[in-house]
C-alpha cells in the first residue's frame, strides 16, 4: 500500500516539477499542496530547513529536493537498482542542477533588462558547453534509447524537467528556441514530453511557463 503524499511548494514547476512528474508517471497519488508567496512566511518555521518543497510521507517530513526526488524515483520504480547505473542518474540529475547554477546571480539584480541581458550572456555563453553536452549524450543513446539503461529512469525526467524550465519563460532572457540547434534535445523533448502520463499532466495547459512541458513548445518547432 502506497504512503500517503503530501507535496509542498508554491504553484510554480521549480524545484518540485521532478517529483511531480516522477509520481505522475507512476501512478502514485499525492496531495499537490502548493502556498503562495504570502503564505510562505507563516509556513517557513514549521519546514525541516526552513525551505520548501518538503514532502510528508505519512505525516512524516522529508526535505531537501534532492533527496525528494531520489525516494520518489524509487518509489515508483524509476530508480536503477544497480549500483552503477544508479550512480549514473544521479550523476545526469547532477549535471542538470549545473545548468542553473549561472543564472542564481541574476536573480537579484532589479532592473528587469538588465536582469533579462545577463539572463541571455548565460544562455548564449556559459551553458552552451552544457547543452552541447546534453546533445552529444542523447545523441549517442539514440532516437529510442535512454540515458541509464534499456528503460526510463529518474534521470530522463530530471533532464527533460529542468531544460523545459530553462526556456519556460521563467528567466525572461533565455530564448525558447534556445536548443534548435541541437537535433537529439528536441526529440528527446519530444518523446519524453509524448509520455501518456506526461502528456495527460499537462494537456489542460494553455499558457504560462508550463507550456515549455507540452509537445512542440520548446525549440521553436510550435
Amino acid at each position: 500500500m502506497a504512503p500517503h503524499l503530501r507535496l509542498i511548494y508554491f504553484d510554480i514547476p521549480g524545484r518540485a516539477e521532478v517529483t511531480r512528474v516522477l509520481l505522475t508517471i507512476g501512478k502514485v497519488p499525492f496531495e499537490d499542496y502548493t502556498i503562495s508567496r504570502e503564505q510562505w512566511a507563516e509556513v517557513k518555521p514549521t519546514m525541516p530547513y526552513g525551505q520548501i518543497p518538503v514532502l510528508e510521507v505519512d505525516g512524516k517530513q522529508l526535505a531537501q529536493t534532492s533527496a525528494i526526488e531520489r525516494y520518489a524515483a524509487r518509489l515508483v520504480g524509476l530508480y536503477p537498482q544497480d549500483a552503477w547505473e544508479a550512480a549514473k542518474v544521479d550523476e545526469l540529475a547532477c549535471f542538470m542542477q549545473e545548468w542553473w547554477a549561472p543564472f542564481i546571480s541574476t536573480f537579484s539584480i532589479e532592473d528587469a533588462d538588465e536582469k533579462a541581458a545577463a539572463q541571455k550572456a548565460v544562455a548564449e555563453g556559459p551553458l552552451q558547453a552544457n547543452i552541447a553536452k546534453l546533445n552529444t549524450l542523447l545523441t549517442e543513446a539514440g532516437q529510442d534509447g535512454y540515458l541509464v539503461g534499456e528503460r526510463i529512469t529518474y534521470a530522463d525526467i530530471a533532464v527533460f524537467v529542468l531544460m523545459s524550465g530553462i526556456v519556460s519563460g521563467y528567466l525572461e532572457g533565455v530564448p525558447r528556441d534556445l536548443y534548435q540547434p541541437f537535433p537529439a534535445i528536441i526529440d528527446f523533448h519530444t518523446r519524453m514530453a509524448s509520455v501518456p502520463q506526461i502528456e495527460e499532466m499537462y494537456q489542460g495547459v494553455t499558457e504560462g511557463v508550463r507550456m515549455a512541458f507540452k509537445v512542440g513548445c520548446v525549440g521553436g518547432v510550435a
